[in-house]
């Protein structure tokens, strides 16, 4: 869903052709283990794992979508899709199983909180390797004690059905008092998860000493001994942030199970959460990957089980007992720019400092990669620094260690290169203009002239507007919605100037989640019909600057919740500078 999603960061995708790793280490825990590849599946919105069948996740569409349940292994390859008779998909947002071969369909939606056919479907486990249907045996409406809330969030704990609210401030669990079938019911509540809001999935272990709730970038797991949810939900949770975009959660003991909108599978070792690890960002590039050759004395590749970390997953290693050993790593961008160079790293006891050089200059200073315990999966951002378009050489090179390390062993599991140039952080806004009015007096954008600033309009309601200063967040995201107005289906302007001292051939990376047009110098160079996340960097627009003061004009629609702009020039010299206003 796009709400809320504005807080993504884009990472640029590196492109070049990645050989085939000389060793499989599986997945670590911020990298898909798999993918829904069956095109039905368009958005897991629940997932089981079976109990009855080894090696089987049961997964659902939302709302829109035909009443079928998937069967597909661990990686997401579909096994069968089994038709469910005797229900509607009004919107499913969650899936349960049970100890008695039952799954439990959550028809729980409910977005505009005016839904009053909430329910809850039953059907017994089909056999994945045989059945194609299955039937509804029970089906039990309900309603809420207070207020209609949204939901998306279900487990079934005793054979009853457990409901968890969707809601900004707070996540509510509900429970059915007692089952009938057909019969609407009032839930219980049960009480607030301490900590957990905005919850999308839920799941609860199959001993019930354990129960989960995820959100888009975080989960939370609850622990209890006696079985009793209602002291357990507002104990001390383990809490870990993750980029995963969470839509779904379940338990296959006590590790975990995720899936995403992206359709992909994620799994979560019981000790990841439990030592409350951070997880690194899911889109970096395998080190491995880019070596520049393989077979050397001063490195190997090493799993992580071999490290003495028991998780899936590996790294190249730096394994000398003395300082000097390096390795040489080549890694591929489509344009000049500048970047920020981060690397997931293995820290340890017997880890010492490295430092990293990009085309020769040394990012950043040396790193301590000491750690009295053995630690996968930590960023660490090495510095900014200019990359040319195409390859780059980078060398990780092992300098010493500090007091308490016992050796001089640096383990490289990926690398991160985001773009790095400065956002235009102040603009000129204007609007909001009614989308569909064709007699709309709108801004005359043209090559001949700059822009009036000092004009005035008449934007929705006959109310007249003119050009004010707005400025982004820290982020480099521009809120339309706070400096233009709340209102939908209406389009608004941004308009920013850049100083380039010669002219320059650039890109123009730009990051929006409605219909854009733009114009660079009066002319259009771009213009997309779109309806996504709010990410920076999302387009990239090949242009070209002119000598002086460059006009950049922005025009955005807005449809739905978010509404915003991300916009920056790849800027590898640090030449370029911006203003809100045309400069004399």
């Amino acid at each position: 869903m796009k709400l809320l999603l504005s807080t993504l960061i884009f990472t640029l995708t590196v492109l070049t052709v990645v050989a085939e790793e000389p060793a499989s280490f599986g997945n670590p825990p911020w990298q898909p283990t798999g993918k829904y590849t069956h095109p039905d599946i368009r958005e897991s919105s629940g997932i089981v794992a079976s109990r009855q069948f080894e090696g089987v996740y049961w997964t659902l569409n939302d709302s829109g979508n035909p009443a079928v349940l998937y069967a597909t292994k661990r990686n997401g390859e579909l096994i069968q899709e089994i038709k469910v008779n005797g229900v509607r998909n009004f919107d499913w947002e969650a899936l349960g199983i049970d100890d008695k071969g039952q799954l439990w369909i959550g028809d729980i939606g409910n977005n505009s909180r005016m839904r009053f056919n909430l329910n809850v479907s039953v059907i017994k486990e089909p056999n994945p390797n045989t059945d194609t249907e299955a039937d509804v045996i029970a089906k039990y409406p309900y309603s809420y004690p207070e207020n209609n809330v949204d939901a998306e969030g279900l487990f079934i704990a005793d054979g009853i059905p457990y409901i968890v609210s969707k809601e900004q401030s707070r996540a509510v669990l509900y429970r059915f008092p007692e089952l009938k079938v057909e019969t609407k019911q009032e839930l219980k509540r049960v009480g607030e998860f301490a900590g957990a809001k905005l919850v999308t999935g839920a799941g609860i272990s199959d001993d019930g000493k354990r129960v989960a709730v995820c959100t888009y970038n975080s989960l939370w797991v609850y622990n209890t001994s006696d079985g009793n949810l209602a002291e357990a939900i507002k104990g001390q949770p383990w809490e870990l942030r993750h980029n995963f975009q969470g839509e779904a959660i379940c338990f296959e003991g006590y590790n975990l199970y995720l899936t995403n909108e992206a359709r992909n599978i994620y799994a979560l070792p019981q000790f990841w959460y439990e030592k409350a690890w951070k997880i690194p960002p899911k889109n970096t590039q395998s080190a491995v990957s880019l070596l520049v050759e393989q077979g050397s004395d001063e490195y190997k590749i090493e799993s992580y089980p071999d490290a003495g970390i028991d998780i899936d997953g590996g790294h190249v290693a730096l394994n000398t007992n003395t300082a000097g050993a390096q390795v040489h790593q080549k890694i591929n961008v489509p344009y000049r720019n500048l970047y920020q160079i981060s690397a997931i790293m293995t820290r340890g006891p017997e880890y010492g400092l490295a430092e990293l050089t990009v085309n020769g200059t040394t990012v950043g200073q040396p790193f301590d990669y000491y750690h009295p315990e053995l630690l996968a999966g930590t960023l660490v951002k090495f510095g900014v620094v200019p990359l040319n378009q195409g390859d780059n050489h980078i060398i990780l090179k092992s300098v010493g260690k500090s007091t308490k390390s016992t050796g001089y062993k640096v383990g490289v599991d990926s690398y991160q290169i985001l773009h790095a140039s400065p956002f235009v952080r102040k603009y000129l806004v204007l609007g909001p203009f009614p989308k569909e009015d064709a007699n709309t007096n709108l801004p005359t954008i043209s090559p001949e002239k700059p822009l009036n600033l000092n004009e005035t309009y008449t934007g929705i309601d006959g109310k007249t507007i003119r050009w004010r200063e707005a400025e982004t967040r820290t982020s480099g995201m521009l809120d339309l919605r706070s400096n233009i107005g709340m209102d939908t289906r209406v389009v608004g302007y941004a308009v920013t100037y850049v100083y380039a001292p010669k002219a320059i051939d650039t890109t123009m990376l730009l990051g929006n989640d409605e219909t854009v047009t733009v114009w660079l110098n009066g002319t259009e160079i771009h213009k997309k019909r779109v309806y996504r996340r709010i990410t920076p960097d999302a387009d990239t627009i090949p242009c070209k600057l002119k000598a002086g003061w460059n006009e950049v004009v922005c025009n955005v629609e807005q449809n739905s919740w978010t509404w915003a702009l991300y916009l920056r020039f790849t800027d590898a010299d640090s030449v370029l500078t911006y203003s809100p206003y045309l400069q004399k």
